[in-house]
């Protein structure tokens, strides 16, 4: 795991956590989420549109996340910087993709609609998100 081979670089004690728990947190966040997007994409529906199948929006839910599962392999280079660029990539790439399969599998034809239906989805994951990173960094700088 990278925070044990390279914990110079990722400015952390390798004995300060117990990262195999914190990996698999991390794992069940990431499946909690695509949950979520699922759920939020058939909630978010615009009035007028037929509301998509769940295995609709679990596959469209999916395809927004699998950028940000693919950016962890740029762990495998011991550089902080390229963790940071690589992971916010990968969020820009999730939000247009998640964009894209909206106007798409859901039809709508407004930009302005399609835009507010993606960051409800997206929102929801960064509401779940935020307090994981904190508790992890929090539990990571007491160390």
């Amino acid at each position: 795991m990278a925070m044990r081979d390279h914990p110079g670089i990722y400015r952390v004690n390798p004995a300060s956590s117990n990262w195999e728990w914190a990996a698999l947190l991390v794992f069940a966040a990431e499946i909690a989420s695509v949950h979520l997007f699922a759920g939020m994409l058939r909630l978010t529906t615009p009035v007028d549109k037929p509301r998509p199948a769940p295995g609709q929006a679990y596959l469209i839910a999916a395809r927004a996340a699998s950028p940000l599962w693919a950016s962890a392999i740029v762990l495998a280079i011991p550089s902080l910087a390229a963790l940071v660029a690589v992971h916010l990539l990968a969020h820009f790439v999730a939000l247009r993709t998640l964009y894209r399969d909206i106007r798409r599998e859901l039809q709508i034809g407004g930009d302005l609609e399609a835009l507010h239906v993606t960051y409800m989805v997206y929102s929801v994951a960064v509401v779940l998100w935020i307090p994981l990173m904190v508790m992890i960094f929090v539990s990571v700088a007491q160390a």
